[in-house]
């Protein structure tokens, strides 16, 4: 269910950008959804072999940076869609 949860995360960036909320709650609202992500999905939780503490900062700031270009794009669309419709 990993991308389920991506998924639903976006609802987040459009419910901010609607209500007029700034971008850093949004870059905020992105690193929360992918520190759950990675939490939810860590290699301790499977039978595999765990990953080293630099490994894993690296593959955090790795699905962050993409949680928030995602989440940006969404913020972004929804904004400007938000004004057109006010």
């Amino acid at each position: 269910m990993p991308v389920l949860e991506a998924l639903l995360s976006l609802i987040g960036p459009a419910y901010l950008a609607y209500y007029g909320f700034t971008v850093p709650v949004a870059v905020v609202w992105a690193i929360l959804c992918a520190a759950l992500w990675v939490w939810n999905n860590r290699p301790s939780k499977r039978n595999g072999v765990a990953r080293s503490r630099s490994a894993s900062l690296m593959f955090f700031i790795l699905v962050a940076a993409c949680y928030v270009t995602a989440h940006m794009g969404v913020y972004l669309l929804a904004r400007h869609l938000a004004r057109l419709w006010a």
